[in-house]
């Protein structure tokens, strides 16, 4: 292995921390324009109260400029991180006026079985400003980044003047303020409740508005369907919903609910009633024929 200092990162450049690669001396690949090398950058340590750590597949033709790389499966336990580098530039940028950090949770798939081991489904994580946690954000500059930041911190605050609501924390009282609900069967509701009742909570309020969804779910198997990977749709034109469950998604135009392949990639955030959705438009040329979809679930 050879191990050679660089400089990918913005970050730790600023803060004088040393990024170095270790790589194979053998390309993996050559072709017409280069050989492929790939290696492992790795920057550790702590300067003005602000640590670190890197450790990052990258790739370079030159071995000298090194980038890094995108894979489509990456073990849970293998991610470097979860926050980007805009958003990790715009932590140290508020580090002077503000407590930051981050917050970081792991979610399980409780199974149906008595003393068996919860699988891991997904990680989740965000900024915190004065020990005050905000959610995942997913900003693209420095600078809406700390927009952002500060318009979730200044919400968070506000939330936090107003009188504790009652929650409901068990499945029975969640079930009857929400029978919808009852479609995924009372052991899902009961298996769920205790971890992520919350989501349960915006589930159950988009079935509501849309009833013809309850159907959908009750002719399905709910056994092994994480309540975060449940999403859905609402065309910007109101011409169309779509649920997405169990990697099947399901549209209902006019009444007529029919199984389709939708194919969504993100295009922006946009504020409506109040509240900001991210709006994702359909992949490839279908994107001028076709209307843009807001994310409600």
């Amino acid at each position: 292995m050879v191990k050679t200092s660089v400089n990918v990162f913005e970050l730790p450049q600023r803060l004088g921390i040393l990024q170095y690669v270790e790589y194979d001396p053998s390309p993996r690949e050559c072709a017409h324009d280069g050989c492929l090398y790939e290696g492992v950058l790795i920057a550790e340590g702590c300067r003005k109260g602000v640590c670190i750590r890197y450790r990052v597949k990258v790739r370079s033709k030159d071995r000298k400029t090194w980038g890094t790389r995108e894979f489509r499966r990456v073990r849970i336990g293998d991610r470097g991180g979860c926050i980007t580098q805009a958003l990790a530039d715009a932590l140290w940028e508020l580090a002077g006026r503000f407590e930051v950090g981050l917050w970081y949770e792991l979610y399980y798939m409780p199974c149906g079985f008595r003393d068996c081991t919860p699988i891991l489904r997904g990680t989740s994580c965000g900024p915190t400003l004065n020990g005050v946690r905000l959610p995942m954000l997913y900003c693209d500059t420095v600078d809406k980044c700390i927009e952002e930041i500060l318009e979730y911190y200044k919400r968070e605050v506000e939330k936090m003047k107003e009188p504790p609501k009652l929650y409901i924390n068990n499945a029975e009282e969640l079930l009857k303020k929400y029978p919808e609900l009852e479609a995924f069967g009372a052991e899902w509701v009961k298996a769920w409740a205790p971890h992520a009742r919350e989501r349960l909570v915006e589930i159950a309020e988009v079935m509501r508005k849309y009833p013809w969804m309850a159907d959908v779910i009750k002719k399905r198997p709910m056994d092994s369907l994480n309540p975060h990977e449940i999403t859905a749709y609402v065309a910007k034109d109101s011409s169309l919903v779509c649920l997405s469950l169990n990697q099947r998604t399901y549209c209902a135009r006019n009444g007529a609910v029919k199984a389709v392949k939708l194919e969504l990639e993100f295009s922006r955030y946009e504020v409506y009633e109040g509240k900001k959705w991210a709006v994702y438009r359909p992949k490839g040329l279908l994107s001028f024929a076709l209307p843009e979809y807001m994310k409600i679930l």
